[in-house]
């Protein structure tokens, strides 16, 4: 069983649509973005999965992204950051 959720984010003013699809890895948790905007989801590519980390989320690696990808990748994990403290579950 694959778990998926929907999740909204806004960036730059317009509201967008992603999906986060969870991989759970022993105790580590990785969670796989699939922006609903193709030219949002070529902004991502290679920047698509955040690893919960002591509460929070983070890019799964060290390379530091650009403005543009960095205020995505804020806006997205804001708003999967919300929906998990809500206590939701898969």
């Amino acid at each position: 069983m694959t778990n998926i959720l929907s999740i909204g984010f806004e960036y730059k003013g317009i509201f967008y649509k992603a999906l986060a699809r969870l991989k759970e890895l022993g105790v580590k948790k990785e969670y796989h973005i699939t922006v609903m905007n193709g030219e949002l989801e070529k902004l991502l590519y290679g920047d698509h999965v955040l690893i919960e980390s002591n509460g929070q989320l983070l890019l799964a690696h060290s390379i530091s992204p650009g403005k543009d990808i960095a205020d995505l990748i804020k806006a997205i994990a804001t708003a999967l950051g919300a929906y998990l403290k809500k206590g939701f579950v898969f």
